[in-house]
């Protein structure tokens, strides 16, 4: 039997328990990645019309055909693997294998063929044209993406026509779900594309392997008070609600190791000259998210239009190192960059837009992680999903450019990475500002969404997942909240229900980017052994009875790049913001980030994809135009 080593070329082999044949294989293996080339039926017509009359010359002429074809698809003949023969009257005791080896022997001698193909003859009393007597097809295989140059002289391409729709839009998350979903629901035919192989973006709900529970990767917690569209959606798909628990003791570690058992700004105020510069800080802070419009883009002091940690010092809050931990861990665990890297008005207008810093910090009524949602957020996604037209919606396919010189009715054509091409009237464009740089806009954006989007980072985030038995933190009197500025935890909560038992740590800023140079299991061992240094030696072998560990690096994710949202440094909003939200042409703005309320929330990205699909609905009308060309969706 051949040799079967594992290549990236086609290994043809032959069984021993059958004869051996010189000119054919038996079978044939394609390993390693490549493409393979299907032809038609090839015979024997010349280009001109005319038709060789004896058999023996129809075979050398068909082959000549085929090798045509396989060049101009961009293959050889010397990468054939399989071939198939046609002959009429077929006789195998006149014609028999004399007739066919020297055609295989030609296919070598003209083409390099240096392989036996696995080869299938099919005597047929006529073919579709009487003239025939011969007809061949085959199938060829090139490894990698290499294929021989061609001018194109010899070849004619017949592309696929664009699928014809009203909107498409860019990205399946959550805004763009929900664009799709309110676009649709107005009669507009629509194609989402997601270059991911999932829905819902920077969420993202797993099945745990150790038990029938469900944990969150992603985005976690709702509000029903604050967030009624997100809420009326699980209303509306019958998803069960569960409160965060809130029953327990905090912990809290500050920068130089010391762990309290108590909330972080109980444990900073501990010391009278510190409790007076934070209660100080933390009212000018709120009084500064108040004051802020997040509609509009410059109402902020030139002079105070820094840095978020030049910005404390600037309120006349006399500096300490306390307080600068303090910034740059309330920076990094709500958006994932250092106090030094955001922008003060962004981040106030970011605070502003989650109903202010108590908020954004807290559980509860008024909390951003109040409600957990039963079986996960991904659950939204996929129920927006179903409630569209079947076809509407294409995961595996990121979008490559976007150009609007088509003019007509369908003026957009969006390409995606494979090649495939949508033409529409509108696109909605609802992926992270960070990943705009992956497409090719012609023509270019505007300057100012260039110099906006150039200059915004995305957070840099990780969550990790550590399943137990049991929630043994809650018997210790614990809540699962721990904080610390040392890392590589940020901050973390429990988010256990009656199937699980879990904790949700995030490792957040700087702090993740070294812990993401870490091995794997390195990555892992510093995640549990800071956990027991938070809960103390007492309960160090509960915290290393971990069941299941699961984990997100997002800013390893492609098509992401981070989480929880895009940053903006200083000056960027008052320079820019108000060109962000506005449509380019054809081109709406969608995304987490471009909402008004809840920016880089869930609430935030269905809010902004309902706004974009409102804008697209406004101008084309809630019922659209029928396609010109019959479309696939």
């Amino acid at each position: 039997m051949t040799n079967m080593t594992m290549t990236t070329n086609p290994s043809f082999v032959d069984s021993t328990l059958q004869p051996e044949v010189p000119f054919y294989s038996h079978a044939v293996s394609c390993n390693g990645a490549g493409r393979l080339i299907f032809t038609s039926g090839h015979i024997a017509q010349r280009k001109d019309g005319s038709w060789p009359e004896t058999f023996e010359e129809q075979a050398k002429q068909a082959m000549d055909n085929l090798a045509g074809a396989l060049v101009a698809a961009g293959a050889l003949p010397k990468d054939i693997i399989k071939i198939i023969w046609y002959a009429v009257d077929w006789d195998s005791s006149t014609m028999g294998h004399g007739l066919i080896e020297p055609y295989l022997q030609y296919f070598t001698t003209e083409y390099g063929v240096t392989y036996r193909p696995i080869t299938t003859l099919v005597p047929v009393p006529k073919l579709a044209t009487p003239e025939a007597k011969f007809e061949i097809e085959a199938v060829a295989y090139v490894s990698g993406l290499s294929q021989p140059w061609s001018s194109g002289a010899g070849m004619k391409v017949w592309p696929t026509p664009p699928v014809e729709v009203d909107a498409v839009v860019v990205g399946g998350g959550f805004s763009g779900m929900m664009a799709g979903y309110e676009a649709s629901q107005a009669g507009l035919k629509v194609a989402v594309l997601e270059a991911r192989h999932r829905i819902g973006g920077r969420s993202w709900t797993q099945a745990l392997e150790s038990g029938h529970g469900h944990v969150e990767l992603g985005a976690t917690w709702i509000n029903k008070t604050t967030q009624p569209l997100i809420y009326s959606l699980t209303q509306k798909f019958k998803l069960k609600t569960i409160e965060q628990y809130v029953t327990g003791d905090e912990v809290f570690q500050t920068s130089n190791g010391k762990v309290y058992r108590k909330a972080f700004l109980e444990a900073l105020t501990e010391d009278p000259k510190l409790s007076t510069q934070f209660e100080r800080f933390i009212v000018i802070l709120k009084e500064a998210i108040a004051e802020r419009n997040i509609r509009k883009w410059d109402d902020i002091k030139a002079e105070e239009d820094v840095a978020f940690d030049e910005w404390a010092r600037l309120k006349g809050v006399e500096p300490s190192s306390e307080l600068d931990d303090f910034c740059s861990f309330l920076t990094r665990t709500v958006v994932g960059r250092e106090a030094h890297e955001v922008g003060a008005h962004y981040f106030l207008d970011y605070l502003q837009s989650g109903f202010g810093f108590e908020s954004i910090i807290s559980e509860g009524e008024i909390g951003a992680q109040s409600l957990k949602v039963k079986p996960g957020t991904s659950a939204i996604a996929e129920a927006l999903a179903k409630s569209m037209p079947h076809g509407s919606v294409f995961v595996n396919t990121p979008v490559s450019k976007i150009s609007q010189y088509q003019g007509g009715s369908h003026p957009c054509l969006v390409t995606t990475k494979d090649g495939q091409q949508f033409r529409a009237k509108k696109v909605i464009l609802a992926v992270p500002t960070n990943t705009y740089d992956l497409i090719d806009f012609s023509p270019p954006l505007p300057r100012e969404k260039r110099v906006l989007v150039s200059n915004t980072r995305a957070g840099v985030y990780a969550k990790v997942i550590l399943t137990y038995l049991k929630p043994w933190w809650r018997t210790a009197g614990l809540v699962g909240k721990f904080q610390s500025h040392t890392g590589p935890i940020s901050m973390s909560w429990d988010i256990s229900d009656e199937d699980q038992s879990s904790l949700a740590l995030f490792v957040c800023g700087d702090g993740a980017t070294k812990w993401h140079a870490l091995s794997k299991l390195g990555r892992q061992e510093a995640i549990i052994e800071h956990l027991i240094e938070l809960v103390g030696p007492e309960l160090a072998d509960k915290a290393r009875s971990v069941l299941e560990y699961k984990c997100v690096e997002w800013t390893k994710e492609e098509f992401i790049g981070g989480a929880p949202t895009s940053v903006m440094g200083p000056g960027m909003l008052s320079k820019y913001g108000q060109a962000f939200r506005q449509p380019f042409q054809n081109i709406h703005i969608a995304g987490g980030e471009a909402a008004f309320e809840w920016k880089g929330y869930l609430e935030g990205a269905l809010s902004s994809g309902q706004r974009a699909a409102t804008e697209v609905v406004d101008i084309l009308g809630t019922t659209a135009q029928p396609s010109a060309t019959e479309s696939r969706l």
